[in-house]
């Protein structure tokens, strides 16, 4: 994983900090890959810890890229510089997509509370937009600007046809910022005909974040077993936008079959390796395969397989490979 922060265009209050995954070729299917950009909450006072890297972690565990944007605070937080914020980061995503890695129409934003707000704010009115709004127990209405050190927008009379699609999870008996955010927001993604999921548990206190022990800062009331299936619902829902990694390939012949008669590319490992000739010419060809931990399963499988997963050898010096052990007498 790569992890780098960079501070967005002039505003030094603003940062952006990758979680890229790395390409590998045992992972073709994910050479590229879809992102998450992490908005956490905190009352445009602070960005929460708890709504940051653990939410990162989550995504990357489900192969997405991830990032996470720390916006403008206090007496910086007056719309709308935070938007401007938000609006960078996701330039600079798309931007350098191809060199991260990203599938630069395939990124999503995650917001919590206030970052929830700010999440809607770019799917709403932004100068470019994401394409898939997480907004986890979002901050809508401007109702409760006396919690904030600046005026905000109210986002309920913004959503148009171009918001992008939404999920949207919050609980019914959230002390904080209340439910009817959310069902507001809600009832004008469908007035515009914006594709919604929405999942609202009856108990849960706000700022669960991952509601679950190693985001809860300790406290038993942030642990919440049925508001932390949100994640899994969420990367179900983003799947169903998205698409999956494609796993549709099949795996190349491994076993030699009873009436194999020669040394190939295509036979278990093991019985190549038994020969001092066979095992001689495959370290010529292939140094050093002796020496990796996972040799053992190796000699399991075929040359080709294995190729195919380290792309060691061209397609020329496989073939090169395979009628040279071919050419070498078959042990009785």
């Amino acid at each position: 994983m790569k992890t780098e922060t960079f501070t967005l265009h002039s505003n030094s209050n603003a940062t952006l900090t990758t979680y890229l995954l790395g390409a590998s070729p045992e992972m073709p299917n994910a050479s590229v890959r879809p992102a998450v950009l992490i908005f956490p909450g905190g009352a445009y006072r602070f960005c929460s810890d708890r709504e940051a890297e653990p939410v990162a972690m989550a995504f990357l565990s489900q192969g997405y890229h991830a990032f996470v944007l720390r916006y403008s605070l206090n007496e910086h937080a007056a719309f709308p510089r935070p938007l401007q914020d938000a609006e960078a980061a996701l330039e600079r995503i798309r931007t350098n997509a191809g060199a991260w890695g990203v599938i630069p129409d395939k990124v999503a934003v995650c917001g919590f509370s206030a970052g929830g707000h700010l999440a809607a704010a770019l799917g709403t009115i932004g100068r470019i937009r994401p394409n898939a709004l997480i907004l986890a127990y979002p901050l809508i209405l401007d109702d409760l600007a006396d919690l904030l050190p600046a005026p905000i927008p109210s986002l309920e009379q913004k959503v148009d046809a171009q918001t992008p699609p939404t999920f949207l999870f919050t609980t019914a008996d959230d002390a904080l910022v209340p439910v009817r955010h959310s069902l507001e927001f809600v009832s004008a993604l469908e007035r515009a005909g914006v594709p919604f999921e929405v999942h609202i548990f009856q108990e849960g206190a706000h700022g669960l974040s991952l509601a679950k022990p190693h985001t809860s800062s300790g406290l038993k009331q942030m642990v919440n077993r049925d508001v932390a299936r949100w994640i899994d619902l969420c990367i179900a829902w983003l799947e169903n936008r998205f698409g999956g990694f494609a796993s549709d390939r099949e795996l190349p012949a491994t076993m030699a079959t009873p009436e194999a008669t020669c040394y190939s590319v295509d036979v278990p490992l093991e019985m190549c390796w038994s020969n001092p000739e066979c095992r001689q010419l495959i370290l010529s060809y292939l140094p050093g395969i002796d020496q990796s931990p996972n040799f053992n399963l190796a000699l399991r499988v075929s040359l080709r397989t294995i190729n195919a997963h380290t792309q060691a050898l061209d397609e020329i010096a496989l073939h090169e490979l395979d009628q040279k052990l071919r050419a070498i007498p078959l042990e009785p």
